[in-house]
């Protein structure tokens, strides 16, 4: 059971482009069409006189449907469906509820459709079991495309950034060399450093940790303050980034960047942790990483 919980905590990749949302539409609502016009399984084969204008019908209600059940739900539940707290369950989740709104929209106009032509009805349960069995194969067949598309992405923008390190390593002498001090949010307490041996930063509740380097060991510090308030003190160093909610790096000591559907991962051979990389984050950005 705990293995289950954690696969589907697993982040996933989704994706907020309306237009991606249109042709998902577009193409469950065209395979809907096509595959009951053709094979017409279930009852379908009692509707010999009007099977294209129904089927049509239901295509294009399924469209609507779909469209519907992946735009408005994220464009009121922002956080909810944000692309930082987007996992496997919750897109599961998404695709159940998804496909029983677009079973009862279809079952309602297919009773309507029936009525004046006399045709046997089914039960909504029944209908929704024909649904899901009809909309399991495109479905499968769209998150894998997603997913197979985005990794492919991701992978190409990782080797034009590490091709682009080494050129940057090349050409990279200057080391910063400037002092700087962080004051805690009361006032009271400060951390001083000088900013090529700071790694990085990561939050913890309402205190930050400093990582910094000193004599090839890495120590801790830590402050009582949040991370904006860090990045708006060290947003003039051009190494200094705020990569993730939670993460603040120095790309001084980033050697390696890995990418799949669910996001980018910093690598440094100083410290043992990969960090995490916004999904939300600009190849612009990202190229920046490793400046």
């Amino acid at each position: 059971m705990k293995a289950i919980f954690s696969w589907l905590n697993k982040p996933y990749y989704f994706n907020p482009k309306p237009l991606y949302k249109l042709k998902i539409s577009i193409y469950h609502g065209l395979f809907i069409f096509l595959f009951l016009y053709i094979f017409r399984p279930f009852y379908l084969h009692e509707f010999d006189e009007i099977i294209l204008p129904y089927t049509i019908g239901i295509g294009i209600t399924a469209f609507v449907a779909t469209f519907l059940i992946l735009y408005l739900p994220a464009l009121i539940f922002k956080d909810y469906f944000s692309e930082d707290n987007w996992t496997i369950g919750r897109n599961l989740l998404l695709m159940f509820v998804g496909v029983t709104f677009i079973g009862v929209a279809l079952w309602y106009f297919g009773e309507i459709y029936k009525e004046p032509y006399n045709l046997r009805k089914i039960n909504l349960l029944q209908f929704l079991s024909y649904t899901f069995l009809v909309s399991l194969i495109p479905l499968t067949f769209f998150v894998f495309l997603n997913e197979k598309n985005i990794r492919l992405r991701r992978e190409k923008k990782v080797k034009e950034i590490r091709e682009l390190k080494k050129v940057q390593e090349l050409n990279n002498t200057e080391k910063l060399t400037k002092e700087v001090s962080i004051t805690s949010e009361n006032g009271k307490e400060k951390i001083s450093f000088y900013i090529d041996n700071l790694v990085y930063v990561t939050s913890q509740g309402n205190y930050a940790s400093f990582f910094i380097k000193k004599d090839d060991k890495i120590n801790e510090k830590i402050l009582r303050v949040t991370l904006a308030k860090i990045i708006a003190k060290l947003e003039k160093y051009p190494t200094i980034i705020r990569c993730h909610k939670s993460y603040i790096v120095n790309t001084n000591y980033i050697t390696d960047i890995s990418g799949n559907a669910r996001g980018y991962l910093l690598k440094s051979k100083v410290i043992e942790i990969d960090i995490p990389v916004s999904r939300s984050f600009s190849k612009q950005s990202l190229l920046r990483l490793i400046s």
